[in-house]
């Protein structure tokens, strides 16, 4: 499992949480920079660009945020999954 960073691990659970509100499935990327205040939008999209590295998630042209290959939402609260 790929080690998150501290805000690495603020912008998945805002991804989580906003997804929430869609159904699950997917979030925007506004609505999870809306959601964080303690980062600047230029942060939270970086960490967008490494989450997706990590393939943690999956950002779409049309500002769309969907699960990545590496992410599983059954084993988000376990101990040892991101540090939650």
């Amino acid at each position: 499992m790929t080690n998150l960073n501290t805000n690495e691990k603020q912008v998945l659970k805002a991804v989580i949480k906003t997804a929430d509100y869609n159904g699950g499935d997917f979030t925007y990327m506004n609505d999870v920079i809306s959601e964080i205040t303690t980062l600047t939008t230029n942060q939270v999209k970086g960490y967008f660009s490494q989450l997706q590295k990590k393939e943690f998630i999956i950002c779409c042209e049309d500002g769309q945020i969907c699960a990545g290959d590496k992410f599983e939402y059954c084993n988000f609260n376990e101990p040892n999954y991101i540090g939650a």
